[in-house]
């Protein structure tokens, strides 16, 4: 009786059986992968606009800074120079307005100086000789539990 109750299977069906399963699995997850990226698609995840404000950048401690000395950072891909003056922080772009070449400090003279086409900006930002007809931009710097931070204007 035990042998009656046995049933034979054909030869290599264990195989086809797991290949046909392996099929069926590939195709769910296909049909999944298809339906994600139109899910994505028509229901994109909610973006944050860009906020240049938000940007804030550690330039160091404020102690480490004599009056009239002078750092140059990168900030939000631009070269700008943070200056300690004796009422404070000022930080400035370091792109000339003439041609957008990189302005040098000068410690001694307390200029920045254009040195492509002869430029010179006070420690304002303000021409003072020259070929630029405009100052240099002006960053916020900040000083904040003893830090120095940089960040956008207005």
């Amino acid at each position: 009786m035990a042998e009656a109750d046995r049933v034979e299977r054909e030869p290599g069906s264990d195989r086809r059986t797991f290949l046909s399963g392996l099929l069926r699995g590939s195709l769910v997850l296909g049909i999944l992968s298809a339906l994600g990226g139109v899910a994505a698609y028509i229901l994109p995840p909610e973006r944050q606009a860009f906020n240049p404000g938000r940007l804030r950048l550690r330039v160091g401690r404020a102690a480490d800074f004599a009056v009239g000395e002078g750092k140059q950072v990168l900030f939000a891909g631009e070269p700008v120079w943070v200056l300690r003056l004796p009422k404070g922080f000022v930080a400035l772009s370091a792109l000339c307005t003439h041609r957008g070449c990189i302005v040098d400090y000068d410690e001694e003279r307390r200029v920045l100086e254009c040195p492509c086409h002869g430029g010179l900006f006070d420690l304002h930002g303000n021409v003072i000789a020259g070929l630029p007809s405009r100052p240099l931009r002006h960053l916020r710097a900040e000083v904040v539990g003893g830090e120095v931070f940089l960040r956008e204007e207005g």
